[in-house]
């Protein structure tokens, strides 16, 4: 016969879809991890550029400029989420942007820029956001 009829040799199956817990270890998100400390690398100064800090961690540039950009933000909560798996790193990333770009603004001022610019917002708008944060 043709052997269309006859049965294949019996193999281990494979499997089609790996199991999502390899992707965590420790109950953190590995690539996440990964990134986090590639970007932590490259910003002590450890590492010249994001490319090497990536390779050196096994992660990708877009991953680690994003995992930047979150440690920039000093957004504990969000970083936490991203390590857990809860929220995506891409979009923390671009949800925290703006909240980095004003932390690094406001540190990279000096005394008189910061005077200038509550100067220029208005003390009662100031005040205003100091009360909704509670502070």
């Amino acid at each position: 016969m043709h052997g269309l009829l006859t049965k294949p040799p019996l193999r281990r199956q494979q499997r089609r879809n790996q199991s999502a817990r390899r992707h965590f270890r420790n109950g953190q998100c590995a690539a996440a991890l990964r990134a986090i400390t590639a970007a932590k690398l490259y910003r002590s100064g450890e590492l010249r550029t994001l490319a090497k800090a990536a390779e050196a961690c096994g992660s990708n540039g877009k991953y680690v400029k994003a995992a930047a950009v979150l440690l920039k933000a000093e957004d504990e909560t969000l970083r936490n989420r991203v390590l857990a798996g809860d929220e995506p790193l891409l979009a923390a990333a671009i949800k925290a942007k703006p909240i980095a770009d004003l932390i690094s603004a406001y540190r990279s001022a000096n005394n008189a820029d910061r005077v200038a610019f509550a100067r220029i917002c208005g003390a009662e708008a100031i005040l205003d956001v100091l009360v909704e944060a509670g502070c």
